[in-house]
């Protein structure tokens, strides 16, 4: 049976490139579903895109940078979800912010699992320019949601890194589901909607002890 053909090394125009790089984008990102981040390769990612593998090199020098780019474009999804539902909503009590909060984060699984990543791996092997440029841009994008959010700017920054360390903490835990059942002596199994139950458990009294200091600060 003949192989599926590879598309031609290089796109001319501006669109072609960046329809191309997107190719490599999702490429990657199916294959991330079924493959470790470990045990994915480069060349798996050529081969799934219809691309040759030094065609691949000319948008991504490493692996690490093209994940970085993934989580960079989830990162942006997830911030303009999250202003147009507090744009929409204009909370201003903690239970209404920490609605519209578990609202923009739901079905964002992928993003979590890319954060566990952004530490441990990316930001270690990446080039030191490209983190650098990575963290500013986010830094750009964050001040998007501070501008939005009913608390000041010292205090929604706290909130959204208090967020942060949740989502990748809990991501964690879900991946390893440490413990065994009391009643089978076997690996404990995840309950239907205990993640998002126990997140939002945690982010409410976050949410509250901040909104609470904050409240204090502006009486003062």
């Amino acid at each position: 049976m003949p192989s599926e053909s590879v598309r031609p090394a290089r796109a001319r125009s501006a669109e072609e490139k960046n329809q191309r790089r997107d190719d490599i984008l999702r490429a990657a990102e199916r294959l991330w579903t079924t493959t470790t981040y470990a045990e994915l390769s480069m060349n798996q990612v050529a081969r799934e895109a219809k691309l040759a593998k030094g065609t691949l090199y000319l948008y991504f020098d490493t692996k690490e940078e093209l994940f970085l780019a993934l989580l960079s474009e989830h990162l942006g999804q997830w911030i303009t979800r999250t202003s147009d539902l507090l744009i929409e909503r204009q909370p201003r009590t903690p239970q209404q912010v920490t609605d519209v909060l578990l609202d923009s984060a739901d079905s964002l699984t992928p993003l979590r699992r890319l954060l566990v990543l952004l530490g441990t791996v990316l930001e270690r092997n990446v080039r030191p320019e490209l983190g650098l440029e990575f963290r500013r841009e986010l830094d750009s994008q964050l001040h998007r949601l501070v501008q939005h959010m009913p608390y000041s700017a010292p205090v929604t920054l706290r909130l959204l890194r208090h967020l942060y360390a949740l989502a990748i903490g809990w991501q964690q835990f879900r991946e390893s589901l440490p413990g065994l059942d009391p009643r089978t002596g076997q690996p404990r199994a995840e309950l239907p909607g205990e993640y998002r139950a126990e997140f939002e458990l945690a982010l409410r009294g976050i949410v509250e002890q901040l909104a609470a200091q904050d409240a204090r600060a502006n009486a003062v």
